[in-house]
């Protein structure tokens, strides 16, 4: 019985023992914030006022507007003891799951040595995105009180304790606790106690050598808290798609769209979410320090911009004046039919891309090589850029289009200069207009016409189709002499190889003709009419050089758009070369004289074929993500069914055709027509009404992109003098 009285005794007096013995007087008013500065900023957080910080307390008053954006604070704690203090390792926790805090010394150690003080850095962060509903007013509070704690007289690092408790009051007080370690110590002195008094001789040695080890262990805990009060406003900002969508609901001039779209490759579906905005007052984007027009939404949630400019003060107004731009080389029409071809016979620097300073006029080549133009060479060569010279640095630039002879091709040129206000500047389409392949914003095998003058008095021999073998074409099926290229005559046999025999090594196919000239390409190695309008139109890889235009733009994204791309979704961009009627070009009776080959947008007045947004195929849904039609930027041109949805109207007088006028003519995506000798591409004319140009005739470069679902405005209307801002 006496023993248990002792035991119960000694348990009894080793429980209080730590804090009535060991415990001593801790002085945290020595703990002290002495300074707090902000280190840095990321995206749109504002201080609504400085920190303010008093002893050990803190409040921020902060204010956030997009995920990501953060604020990070230099915070010096200053440690006046005589003793070296712990910073309780761990990261702040908070009921907040829209704001994260993290706090770690800037030195990476937890230690504030005694007399000494420490730099703590700080970072609170807008972690995940607010829903709706927890707004008032398109506000959300998101206050806390968070704290974490040092301690002295500590061995070993102890564990990182973080409370996220929200006290109606914020104390310091000066505590004296047992820890957790405190409390197994004692248990273990117990257990020493109980085999101190144990009969067995052996158990009192283990008991004294273990109270031996454990004493000096038991102390008591110094430790001050720092607290911080955050009130942090976070303000919801809309994202453009919300904004445009949003618009529909109360303006007749937000138009939705629900027939068919192609917005992401491979994928065409019946729009549900693509609405076309018309609205003047409605309009205006300011982007990557541009000025950018409202087009539509696409099916995948983002909205698609045109270029329309630099900011003026801030604003996009139609009056600005002109900038620096890519200036295309005029055309002198009163030559003869070659006036765009030059002699490249000599040996230069070609370049795949190019930068140029606008500043100093003057383009540099990228990626170059040393070459001659040849029949063996010319085709590395297509789609490249050169200076005319060995350095690779000149004010004329000039790139490749397509094959004339084995010292001359096709060229388009450019200077830098002064160009309107709405586009990067002046180019053709592409260089050649000679060929139905240049109907695309990249292009492959080129067929260029030809054409020859029959005056009747030779008999050719013509057929309906050919065979070939060994090297050799033979005309077949339906065979006819023909003298004179009347339509009639010519309509039901358009192959023929200039011969009476009807056998030659290449041979002709004539979709074109008037009373005395035949117009033609040259076919070899076995193709026939199908294959070559395959090769230039629809085959896996038609997309392997660049157009002229193609070229100027992604020169143009990589200098002053590049740093954004994180902003732009991947979408959708119709380059469709489908055609509505193709005239001479059928081998089966094909007509021939006065009819030609016209692509699903070559209509001026009957637009019933073009208002559809599906891209048929999937060699024309021009998209980075697209290996059959690669784009290297997320970046194009607006399609004809894009403004014909802007402005459908087919009066050429209707005023709805202001959102598109600029004052100048601007190159959309879309082909119109091939006649006997000329390409024809959409644009639209200084007035905003369908038009069309030769292909190689400098008209305005307009990039399009597509800002991303989750992007957000930061303020404006989308009027000219107050746009909408995309930080």
């Amino acid at each position: 019985m006496k023993t248990r009285i002792m035991v119960l005794l000694l348990l009894l007096l080793f429980l209080f023992l730590p804090i009535s013995v060991l415990g001593k007087d801790c002085d945290t008013s020595k703990i002290t914030i002495t300074s707090i500065e902000k280190e840095s900023i990321t995206g749109n957080t504002e201080e609504i006022e400085k920190p303010i910080f008093t002893g050990k307390n803190i409040k921020f008053n902060l204010k956030m507007y997009e995920v990501k954006d953060s604020i990070t604070y230099n915070i010096t704690i200053e440690n006046k003891t005589n003793e070296d203090y712990m910073i309780e390792r761990n990261t702040f926790k908070t009921d907040s799951e829209y704001i994260e805090y993290t706090l770690k010394p800037t030195d990476n150690t937890n230690r504030i040595k005694a007399k000494n003080s420490k730099i703590l850095s700080l970072t609170i962060t807008y972690k995940n995105k607010l829903e709706k509903s927890l707004l008032t007013n398109n506000i959300y509070d998101a206050s806390n009180i968070l704290s974490f704690s040092i301690k002295a007289n500590e061995k070993e690092e102890p564990l990182f304790i973080i409370t996220t408790d929200n006290p109606t009051e914020i104390n310091n007080p000066l505590t004296r606790a047992i820890s957790l370690k405190l409390l197994i110590f004692i248990l273990l002195i117990i257990l020493g106690v109980y085999l101190t008094i144990n009969k067995r001789k052996a158990n009192k040695y283990i008991a004294l050598i273990l109270s031996l080890i454990l004493i000096p262990n038991v102390y008591a805990i110094c430790r001050a808290e720092i607290k911080a009060n955050s009130t942090i406003i976070i303000e919801y900002q809309p994202t453009l798609n919300e904004t445009i969508v949003g618009l529909s609901e109360n303006n007749s001039c937000m138009t939705k769209y629900q027939k068919e779209v192609t917005d992401q490759v491979g994928v065409t579906t019946t729009a549900s979410k693509v609405y076309f905005n018309r609205c003047i007052d409605h309009r205006n984007v300011i982007f990557g320090n541009f000025c950018w027009q409202v087009v539509r939404t696409t099916e995948t949630g983002g909205t698609k911009l045109i270029y329309n400019g630099e900011p003026v003060d801030g604003k996009c107004e139609g009056s600005r004046g002109d900038h620096i731009g890519i200036v295309g080389k005029e055309i002198n029409y009163i030559s003869d039919i070659n006036a765009n071809t030059i002699d490249m016979s000599g040996e230069y620097l070609y370049g795949s891309s190019f930068t140029y300073d606008k500043t100093n006029a003057t383009f540099s080549l990228i990626n170059t090589k040393l070459a001659t133009w040849s029949d063996s060479t010319y085709d590395n060569l297509l789609g490249k850029y050169t200076c005319m010279n060995t350095t690779g640095t000149c004010t004329k630039l000039y790139n490749v289009n397509s094959y004339e002879t084995n010292t001359f091709a096709t060229t388009a040129s450019y200077t830098i200069g002064n160009t309107n206000y709405a586009q990067i500047g002046t180019t053709p389409f592409n260089g050649s207009n000679k060929s139905p392949a240049m109907s695309g914003y990249m292009f492959n095998k080129v067929y260029n016409y030809q054409y020859k003058y029959v005056d009747g008095s030779t008999y050719y021999k013509f057929g309906s189709d050919v065979t070939y073998d060994n090297g050799t074409y033979t005309l077949s099926g339906n065979t006819s002499n023909i003298r004179s290229m009347a339509s009639m005559q010519v309509k039901n046999y358009h192959y023929t190889c200039w011969n009476s025999t009807g056998e030659c090594r290449n041979i002709a196919y004539v979709y074109y003709t008037n009373e005395t000239v035949a117009y033609y390409i040259i076919l070899s190695n076995g193709k026939n009419i199908t294959d070559a309008l395959n090769d230039m139109l629809t085959n896996d890889n038609v997309n392997k050089y660049n157009s002229s235009i193609k070229g100027i733009i992604d020169a143009w994204y990589s200098q002053e758009l590049s740093n954004y791309t994180d902003y732009l979704e991947d979408t959708v961009f119709c380059n469709s070369r489908d055609i509505a009627d193709i005239g001479g070009w059928n081998p089966n009776g094909g007509e021939t004289h006065q009819t030609n080959l016209k692509f699903k947008n070559h209509s001026v007045t009957n637009y019933n074929g073009i208002s559809n947004l599906a891209c048929t195929n999937i060699t024309d849904q021009l998209s980075v993500s697209n290996d059959k039609a690669k784009l290297k930027y997320p970046v194009g041109l607006m399609a004809e069914e894009e403004r014909y949805n802007l402005s459908p109207s087919t009066s050429l007088e209707s005023p709805n055709h202001a959102f598109l006028k600029t004052n100048t003519h601007w190159w959309v995506l879309s082909p119109r027509t091939f006649n006997e000798m000329d390409l024809y591409n959409n644009n639209v004319n200084e007035k905003g009404i369908k038009s069309n140009y030769s292909s190689y005739y400098p008209s305005g470069a307009r990039p399009v992109i597509s800002i991303k679902p989750s992007v957000v405005i930061s303020s404006g209307t989308g009027s000219e003098t107050d746009p909408w801002i995309i930080k």
